[in-house]
């Protein structure tokens, strides 16, 4: 399993340092006065889904470059952004606990941020992985995206103080209800399906499409077959403005010597709160 990177050999940028990646070796060949090669190696073949992902990253966010300084860049970014990711990421595909919360969060953005402010600036609202309270910055809008099973108990789970509690002017709990469903259902959804639709609305942006690969790695997704097998049917939406005595607990709320919590709320009693997703001012013009 091998993948070869061929650029001018008179590009501005050489990788003749590349960096090194877990699992494989990489090796910078000049190859004649023309062209310059970049070879990565396999070491253990059982590895071969985590290699595929990388490969398949490294064509996605090169495939529209025509420069070969600007590819030869954006490698080096996706080897470092790699880099890190195998050094801090067990090589195993997400809980189902956390493959439900990221379905819910690209189904957000695939249904309802993308079809209002297009693709490129709809991933850049997308600010969750990198650590901040809210899934997703829009403006002067922060919306908390939470999933939950059908069939389950109507409450969500809140991780944290800051959750519910946002610096901006406006705050909404925005819930996904999914179904469990078979991988032959035409409806069903799964982390793969979802992500591959919205990289179409990126093919022509590679920062763009640079930014939401980075935001992936970041929850420690890489693409596996395995994630076939979680597949969901979207049953329900519901949105809800997070104001006043919406019930929440808020940093203020806590007593000193308090450094974290966690806490459900149940959805019956945010029903006072709840907005028509329809006419949510978010998505109004």
């Amino acid at each position: 399993y091998l993948f070869v990177y061929e650029y001018p050999s008179n590009s501005e940028v050489i990788i003749n340092d590349p960096p090194d990646l877990v699992g494989i070796e990489t090796i910078s060949l000049p190859d004649n006065e023309d062209k310059s090669r970049l070879v990565f190696v396999l070491r253990e073949k059982i590895n071969w889904e985590l290699f595929f992902a990388l490969c398949s990253d490294l064509l996605n966010a090169t495939s529209i470059i025509e420069n070969p300084k600007l590819a030869s860049t954006t490698i080096l970014h996706r080897l470092r952004r790699w880099q890190d990711f195998l050094k801090k990421t067990k090589l195993d595909i997400l809980s189902e606990e956390k493959i439900k919360g990221l379905v819910g969060e690209l189904l957000f953005l695939r249904n309802h941020l993308i079809p209002k402010f297009g693709g490129m600036d709809s991933v850049k609202f997308w600010i969750g992985p990198t650590g901040t309270p809210q899934d997703f910055n829009i403006n002067e809008y922060a919306v908390e995206v939470k999933c939950q099973l059908g069939g389950t108990t109507p409450n969500v789970k809140i991780s944290s103080a800051e959750q519910l509690f946002s610096q901006l002017p406006k705050l909404f709990l925005f819930v996904v209800t999914l179904g469990k469903a078979e991988k032959n259902n035409y409806d069903a959804v799964s982390l793969p399906s979802l992500i591959a639709d919205i990289m179409t609305y990126l093919e022509k942006e590679s920062s763009s499409l640079n930014y939401f690969q980075d935001q992936l790695m970041e929850l420690g997704y890489f693409h596996s077959e395995k994630y076939l097998e979680y597949n969901y049917l979207l049953l329900d939406e519901h949105a809800y403005s997070v104001v006043d005595d919406f019930p929440r607990i808020c940093p203020d709320d806590l007593k000193r010597g308090v450094i974290r919590l966690t806490y459900n709320i149940g959805l019956s009693e945010c029903l006072p709160y709840e907005i028509e997703i329809n006419k949510w001012e978010l998505f109004s013009d």
